[in-house]
């Protein structure tokens, strides 16, 4: 993971994209999801050592990858992200959070943004 924003450019080597769901209905009622492109970004992704735990509201739940992007402000809020899910390669990661933060990626802001996210399909 670069360590300041200003390595971001020569660290973000990985083309990802954002997916967001579509539900659409047939005739006998049933639903079906599909996954339709949103955006397409560079990023700076970052597999964990084994299930590392990411505290957040008195929840903890596994964290697969970090995925440091440019801030987007349609991706600023963890409910709202947390119906898309980001396709890296051949793996989907489905985001549990999203963490906004500043040039220092320490301190909360509206430069970069930290998507905390576990592999597999959607629940």
């Amino acid at each position: 993971m670069c360590k300041c924003g200003s390595d971001f450019s020569s660290s973000a080597n990985t083309r990802i994209v954002v997916q967001s769901p579509t539900e659409t209905s047939d005739e006998f009622g049933g639903r079906t999801v599909t996954w339709n492109d949103l955006v397409s970004l560079w990023a700076v992704v970052e597999p964990m050592a084994g299930r590392e735990i990411y505290v957040s509201a008195q929840q903890q739940s596994r964290v697969d990858a970090r995925i440091l992007i440019r801030y987007r402000s349609d991706l600023s809020d963890t409910t709202t992200a947390a119906r898309n899910r980001v396709k890296v390669d051949n793996r989907l990661y489905n985001i549990a959070a999203v963490k906004n933060l500043a040039d220092d990626l320490k301190t909360e802001g509206k430069e970069f943004q930290q998507l905390l996210c576990m592999e597999g399909q959607p629940a």
